[in-house]
């Protein structure tokens, strides 16, 4: 049994994780939208995909502490009248809107869990503002030693016109920084995380749902 090192003392490896695939453009999907729901659900898929192979391959649990966090670009609200025709038994009428970094706090809570069930220590943030900015501020400050980004999902023009936050946190940040392309992960990796995490999109939001019978 190895010696237990202090949080304190821990290599600091900052995971950050695409929100957009974290969190999908509609948060509340129903069975009308049922490719967006499984687009939803593959996004989440790849980011759990992510966690894993950093666990496989770069974590040493005893060793390390793992800071899961993502970055929301704006208020992070939805207005209410996109949500209520579904979901009018969650949201009182005093309920503005449902608050997106609520739900990213939720979503990075289950993959923090996930950690946590295989022996490693970790700790989540939702940070405000631009990407590549905010995620190498918050490396800086907290004195991490190694940041992973999530590769994010652009299309072909987009790749060629201009750089992803994942490209510019590489130039920005202070520290070694390793991009994980989505495109490079196997299903089998999943097993490194065990049990893996639920796939339904409800989970996305900080809500406890109960589907109708």
């Amino acid at each position: 049994m190895g010696t237990y090192v202090p949080l304190s003392l821990r290599r600091k490896v900052v995971i950050a994780v695409d929100a957009e695939q974290l969190l999908p453009a509609n948060l509340l999907a129903d069975h009308e939208a049922a490719d967006e729901t499984a687009e939803a659900t593959r996004n989440r898929y790849s980011t759990f995909k992510t966690i894993a192979w950093v666990k496989a391959n770069i974590i040493r649990a005893t060793e390390d502490h793992v800071f899961l966090i993502t970055t929301l670009t704006n208020s992070g609200a939805i207005d209410k009248s996109t949500v209520a025709v579904m979901w009018d038994s969650l949201f009182s009428e005093q309920d503005a809107h449902v608050d997106r970094k609520k739900a990213a706090e939720a979503a990075l809570g289950r993959l923090s869990q996930a950690l946590s069930a295989v022996g490693v220590s970790s700790s989540i943030e939702v940070l405000l503002g631009s990407p590549a900015e905010k995620i190498t501020e918050y490396v800086h400050h907290h004195r991490g030693e190694l940041l992973v980004v999530q590769n994010p999902v652009r299309g072909p023009v987009a790749r060629s016109l201009t750089y992803s936050w994942a490209d510019s946190c590489v130039q920005m940040a202070e520290c070694p920084t390793l991009v994980v392309k989505q495109s490079d992960l196997s299903d089998n990796v999943a097993v490194a995380l065990d049990p893996p995490l639920p796939t339904s999109t409800a989970d996305m939001t900080s809500a406890e749902i109960v589907e109708p019978e």
